[in-house]
């Protein structure tokens, strides 16, 4: 059985100390794979599944990589921040460490319906407004359905509406539209069923502060606001990832603190050091790579039970409008 060289996923028993700062730190550590082809890591390793060496998980940075524009924005800063020691390369894996023990700590498991998503989403699209749900029924008799110019359409969409309504309801009180993140969300849904995964909720507050450092340095650091766009500052960056990544790191070395975080970037971005560049040669963290997807995952599989009908929604409408049409005796 061949020896595979991984690296450790956390703290526990072997954990060595730092010669510099006397911190525990991961080790690399040799494991002979198990007859079931697991690697020997967590399952909330950033490096579990059969992976490649060479593989890099889609939320972790590498700083020393210069692709585009934003990257080499950000690996300046990065390189900066650790020649005017605001933070040093230990913090940024330290951070690292901090988001594998929230995973561990927040969890769930998934049991999402795949098909719950889309059908939410054609719903919302789909259904009638809510003033119009909300006003007085009018009984469609066989005369008022034979109305000249009669909208069965709209008719048949406010009876599809009501019979969901109370669903409907919901979604619209919690603002869970799954729109362009319909097939993302089946695909979580289909690939982790039955599986524990980490619960992104709990970092909500942090999501919105990593987000809100984040455009204020596109909007008042010349070399971010030359790459985003006035309107949509952070939206309008081809590759966001690194930035986040760098906002992050920022707000976790100021205790998630906005202000804090705000005078340490200001102080960077002021340096007029020549930035050592080898000094970025160290992999950050984006805790927040495809929290969007699951934070709403997650939102929709705690709602109430619902019975996903075997129509989509655009189905139930048209077979409506052919039956109200039956009714007022025309097919037209």
């Amino acid at each position: 059985m061949p020896l595979v060289l991984l690296h450790r996923c956390g703290g526990g028993k072997g954990e060595q100390k730092s010669k510099v700062d006397g911190h525990d730190v991961r080790q690399a550590y040799f494991r002979f794979p198990q007859s079931d082809s697991s690697t020997g890591h967590h399952p909330f390793c950033d490096f579990s599944g059969n992976v490649s060496a060479a593989f890099i998980p889609e939320n972790l940075v590498q700083f020393s990589s210069a692709k585009d524009g934003v990257s080499r924005v950000v690996r300046e800063l990065v390189c900066k921040g650790i020649q005017l020691e605001i933070f040093t390369q230990w913090d940024i894996r330290r951070m690292r460490e901090w988001f594998f023990q929230t995973k561990l700590q927040s969890q769930f498991t998934i049991t999402l319906d795949p098909k719950l998503p889309g059908w939410l989403d054609g719903l919302h699209r789909h259904v009638s407004w809510s003033q119009d749900l909300d006003a007085v029924p009018i009984e469609l008799t066989t005369e008022v359905l034979g109305i000249p110019g009669f909208n069965f359409e709209a008719a048949a969409t406010r009876e599809v509406s009501q019979r969901h309504r109370a669903t409907l309801d919901i979604i619209r009180e919690k603002r869970l539209y799954p729109g362009a993140m319909v097939e993302r969300l089946e695909k979580l849904a289909t690939d982790y069923h039955g599986k524990s995964v980490y619960d992104p909720t709990v970092l909500q507050n942090h999501f919105q502060l990593t987000n809100r450092l984040a455009t204020f340095m596109c909007s008042n650091h010349s070399p971010l606001r030359r790459l985003s766009k006035a309107h949509y500052p952070l939206n309008g960056l081809k590759n966001v990832k690194p930035l986040l990544a760098f906002s992050a790191l920022l707000l976790f070395i100021s205790d998630w603190q906005l202000d804090a975080a705000v005078s340490r970037f200001a102080q960077i971005a002021s340096s007029k050091l020549q930035a050592d560049e080898t000094l970025g040669n160290v992999m950050g963290l984006n805790p927040f790579h495809d929290f969007a997807a699951w934070a709403m995952l997650k939102s929709i599989q705690d709602l109430p039970p619902i019975q996903i009908p075997p129509l989509s929604v655009k189905e139930e409408i048209a077979f409506k409008v052919a039956e109200l049409k039956r009714q007022a005796g025309t097919s037209n």
